[in-house]
Parts: structure tokens; sequence; C-alpha cells
């Protein structure tokens, strides 16, 4: 091989050594700060940085708890669960959902149970919540002349499909 030939192949070797390294570095993807780091801001960046974009949920959202009772708490959730009420007694139901969702509906239909099985609707309620954690949804039902004796059901639905129910019962 000629010296010519020698160098040529020397600089071509070398060229695609280069390339190829700054083709690594141009894709290299830059890792996130650790926790509690702030991350460092380019200094030739006049303009501020855009908020971040909301996360996306990371598991789809659904039903874990439904508790009926007499009244509740600030986070929205039963503070005592109860099965029987008086006729004056508003029901509360709280509902408990985790994973997230950018628009659900939840719907509370409350049902009045003869002794021979049959229902008849006292009340329902539809509810459009986007959470993005762990929360719980509130509803009720009361009567301003008092709910009839007897029992009745409550049946959650997460976006038309049942999900959950529990029986309960007004007496004096």
């Amino acid at each position: 091989m000629t010296d010519f030939a020698q160098r040529s192949a020397r600089f071509l070797s070398l060229s695609l050594l280069i390339a190829a390294a700054i083709l690594a570095a141009c894709h290299k993807s830059e890792t996130p700060p650790e926790a509690g780091t702030p991350a460092a801001s380019p200094a030739s960046s006049a303009a501020p940085a855009a908020p971040a974009a909301p996360r996306a949920p990371t598991a789809p959202l659904k039903v874990v708890a439904l508790g009926i009772g007499k009244s509740l708490g600030a986070d929205r959730k039963v503070t005592a669960e109860a099965d029987t009420f008086a006729p004056s007694d508003t029901v509360y139901a709280a509902v408990g959902t985790t994973g997230g969702s950018p628009g659900a509906k939840l719907t509370a239909r409350w049902s009045w149970v003869s002794r021979s099985g049959a229902e008849k609707p006292v009340g329902d309620e539809t509810k459009t919540i986007a959470p993005t954690s762990d929360t719980s949804t509130e509803f009720h039902l009361t009567k301003i002349d008092g709910m009839t004796l007897g029992d009745y059901k409550i049946e959650i639905l997460l976006d038309g499909t049942s999900v959950a129910t529990k029986a309960f019962r007004v007496a004096k």
C-alpha cells in the first residue's frame, strides 16, 4: 500500500470515529436530577422554563371502597359505618377510588327493596370526577318527609358499569 493510501485510510478511520462520537453525543439522553436536587438551567437560555405538564395516571381508575353512615369527615369519608337508619336520617355514601382518570362518571343509584325483592328507584346522582390519585366522592340520600321504612340498596356505577353495592335498612 502506498504512503498516500495509508494516510487516506487513517484519515477516513479517524473521521468515522469522530463522526460516531458526535452522533452518540447528540443522542445521549439527559438524566433527571435526584429527588430534592434542583435541576440546573442552561446558562444560554434567557426564557423561563415552561411549567411541567401534569403526569398521566399510572393506573386506571377503580372503585376500592363503599362506606355508608350518618356523617362524613373532612376527608369525605364516612366517620362511622352504619346499616340501620331512622326515616329522618341522611344516608351518606363515600366511594373510595384509586388511580386516575381525566373524566370518569361515578353514579349512585338508591333503591327501596320490597319483600319480594323488587326494587323501586328512590334517587340517583351522577358526578364527573377527574382524580389523579386516591380520593373519596360523597353521595347522600334524604327525604324531607322521611324515608319509607324497609330495606334499601345503593349501587355504584363507574362509567355505566356496576362496581359496588351495599344494603341498608330504615327502621324506627
